[in-house]
């Protein structure tokens, strides 16, 4: 189910970007899309500073718990946050790909 918000999520960030991009943007539209990419730098600059804590932190508990099966979760951890910080960065790269127009758009 968490798989199936996010990508619906993502085809809606996408459709919305592409349209005002492929119809020619007015100054309203293009402030918009800039304040957009603005939010999506925002959000990889935090996923960044959070993945890295993450990982100190999961490198703190492993350190705890020992490298043994209870350090499962401490791994976990770590898969968990590199996974976070690929998802925001292909974020910003789609949306990036979109607007430049090297990803085409097909409407229907």
């Amino acid at each position: 189910m968490g798989l199936a918000v996010v990508r619906r999520a993502a085809t809606l960030m996408a459709l919305s970007v592409s349209a005002l991009v492929s119809m020619g943007a007015t100054p309203e539209e293009e402030a918009m899309l800039h304040a957009f990419d603005r939010a999506l730098t925002a959000l990889a600059y935090a996923a960044a500073g959070l993945c890295v804590f993450a990982i100190v932190w999961a490198g703190f508990v492993l350190m705890a718990e020992g490298s043994g099966e209870r350090g499962g979760g401490a791994k976990s951890a770590v898969v968990l946050a590199v996974v976070g910080l690929v998802l925001v960065l292909s974020a910003k790269g789609i949306a990036t790909l979109l607007r430049s127009g090297i990803v085409p758009f097909p409407f229907p």
